[in-house]
């Protein structure tokens, strides 16, 4: 088994935090069905090009390349920094549910996570537009990330990784085993969330659970379970 870090103990204030941030992930996330009539469309929104749902990052940081063929609808962008840039897209009943309302509740639940301190997570936007709810937070770290939503979500070298139960395949079928892992320069994520993850250079390897869809891109499909991408 891949290893992995102890969790720290939540404290009750946490835990309040985290309800909150299921309830507001639960509004985005699974109410409403679209009309049949609208289905089409909203995917050729949804599942369009990622040039329009990927986020202009501040003054000092890159966004990496844009996914291609993703059919995710969430987007976990690694900037070159090591920062995160998560975007999301669902659909949204606006005529049951309030947009000012969702937009409140998760800059509360941010502002709960950062306390007084520096602004670890930060909402660049939450557009509700045509019953789709768009949004993109950006994350200093890993950690901030895998803290926040309570995933796994680690990077790190490949170095440190530990392959132990885990088969990793390059783009030629070619299992990476544990004796030539010496050899393999670079970085890798280890997460365990259906998501689509763009990494900032090439990817080398990913788990058997995971498909490369592009050059710098790659979808885990089986959540709960260890999925492991080695990049460049």
């Amino acid at each position: 088994m891949v290893k992995k870090k102890k969790a720290v103990r939540q404290s009750k204030r946490q835990k309040a935090r985290r309800r909150k941030a299921y309830i507001a992930r639960f509004i985005i996330l699974v109410l409403a069905i679209a009309a049949v009539a609208g289905v089409v469309f909203l995917a050729v929104k949804l599942f369009g090009t990622l040039k329009d749902r990927l986020p202009e990052l501040p003054a000092g940081e890159e966004q990496t390349e844009e996914a291609e063929d993703t059919s995710s609808s969430y987007i976990i962008a690694i900037n070159k920094d090591g920062s995160l840039t998560e975007t999301s897209v669902e659909d949204f009943d606006t005529k049951e549910y309030d947009a000012e309302e969702l937009k409140k509740m998760v800059n509360d639940t941010i502002s709960d996570y950062n306390g007084s301190g520096e602004e670890k997570i930060s909402l660049r936007s939450l557009d509700i537009k045509d019953g789709i709810a768009r949004a993109v937070i950006y994350y200093a770290s890993d950690k901030d990330y895998a803290a926040y939503n309570e995933k796994t979500f680690v990077i790190g070298d490949v170095s440190d990784l530990d392959i132990t139960g885990v088969t990793l395949a390059d783009d030629n079928n070619t299992v990476l085993t544990k004796d030539a892992m010496p050899k393999v320069k670079g970085s890798y994520v280890l997460l365990n969330d259906d998501t689509t993850v763009v990494v900032p250079k090439e990817v080398q390897y990913v788990s058997r659970n995971v498909k490369k869809t592009g050059k710098k891109t790659a979808e885990v499909k089986k959540a709960g379970i260890d999925s492991v991408i080695i990049f460049k």
